[in-house]
């Protein structure tokens, strides 16, 4: 996977959400609904991804929001694990599930028809890493998800994407909604792309280059990696973490527990990727994809 420095990118920055249910599922506003609401609240693009089927987008309308097909599949698990819960993005209207729901045989079906698949809410679905690492091929997982933390509080995976880096496996982070219900678990959690235009296709290459950050709200202005230096900026945040493999590592914060809004972080030998995440005084987190680093 070669990714792009989404600070370092030109284009135009927005924000959208990836994982949305609908009444063609098992959510309670309807696919224009859903849109009308997403677009009210200021995001640039939305990815329906109701369970087992694809919207009609046909019927749809919006000013300027940016509807992405999609869909949310259970899987098999090899390993006799937990059942799998994958998003797929960007996928065609005749898109076909394979009738073996492995989930290999369900990535490879995805990338094959130029789509995009991402792990959903894995300290949700109870995976472990044994479970995790026998998938290859998938563009992210979700480091947070807002309906698995409004109900029953297992909202963040960061433990399971760094077990996942730290064994080589080169996955991004993606914060998303995977809104069910109109108000508690909306508009909580999204990613933010550097993208060439507002589009489609400009959507999808920049979530496939890694031109894009999660957040709950703080805002990354830049990251970047000069030699052994990484420095982040961010909007003000309580503490700046530069999280890397095993021991190494480093937390910013203040003496005197007031905002900052930038730090560094001097690498080592050890480090096979860093990554930074940041928190705010509200306890809402933003997440910046990995450098990897060998």
């Amino acid at each position: 996977m070669t990714l792009d420095n989404a600070f370092d990118c030109d284009g135009q920055w927005l924000k959208g959400n990836l994982h949305t249910h609908t009444t063609v599922s098992d959510g309670d506003r309807s696919p224009q609904e859903r849109v009308a609401d997403y677009e009210a609240a200021g995001y640039d693009f939305l990815a329906l991804t109701d369970h087992d089927r694809l919207a009609d987008l046909a019927p749809l309308s919006a000013a300027r929001l940016v509807v992405l097909r999609g869909i949310e599949l259970v899987c098999a698990n090899p390993t006799g694990g937990p059942g799998y819960h994958l998003v797929g993005l960007d996928l065609p209207e005749g898109f076909c599930v394979p009738r073996s729901k492995q989930i290999q045989t369900v990535v490879d079906a995805i990338l094959d028809c130029g789509g995009q698949a991402v792990l959903a809410h894995p300290y949700w679905t109870g995976q472990t890493i044994k479970d995790l690492e026998v998938v290859s091929g998938a563009l992210g997982v979700e480091v947070f998800n807002s309906t698995c933390e409004t109900t029953i509080g297992k909202g963040t995976s960061a433990v399971h994407w760094d077990d996942l880096l730290a064994r080589g496996r080169r996955l991004l982070g993606v914060a998303v909604d995977d809104t069910h219900r109109a108000t508690r678990d909306g508009f909580q959690g999204w990613v933010v792309v550097r993208a060439a235009e507002r589009s489609r296709e400009a959507i999808m290459d920049a979530l496939s280059l890694g031109r894009f950050y999660a957040t709950c709200g703080p805002t990354i202005e830049s990251v970047r990696l000069e030699g052994n230096r990484v420095t982040a900026v961010t909007s003000p945040v309580v503490r700046i973490n530069f999280i890397c493999n095993g021991s190494s590592g480093r937390q910013v914060r203040s003496d005197d527990g007031s905002p900052i809004t930038q730090a560094e972080h001097l690498l080592g030998s050890r480090e096979t990727y860093v990554r930074v995440e940041c928190t705010d005084q509200a306890g809402r987190s933003a997440w910046a994809n990995p450098f990897f680093l060998r």
